[in-house]
């Protein structure tokens, strides 16, 4: 019993499942590196911690008088 093979056009070949499951992982894997870089975002430059910078110098000061 001998198969035939079935001859496609180069344009037949060329055409996607009309499920586009490529294009779902795709956009699902570009919606998870945008939501870790928001997260990173927010671990590193986020909230309310103060930059350490150094504090100025301490300047002479005289006492009050009397």
């Amino acid at each position: 019993m001998q198969r035939t093979q079935e001859v496609l056009t180069p344009t037949e070949a060329r055409q996607s499942s009309p499920r586009r499951l490529n294009l779902r992982v795709l956009v699902t894997s570009l919606l998870i590196a945008v939501v870790a870089a928001v997260a990173l975002y927010a671990v590193f430059y986020g909230g309310s911690t103060q930059m350490s910078t150094p504090d100025p110098a301490p300047t002479q000061s005289t006492a009050p008088s009397p």
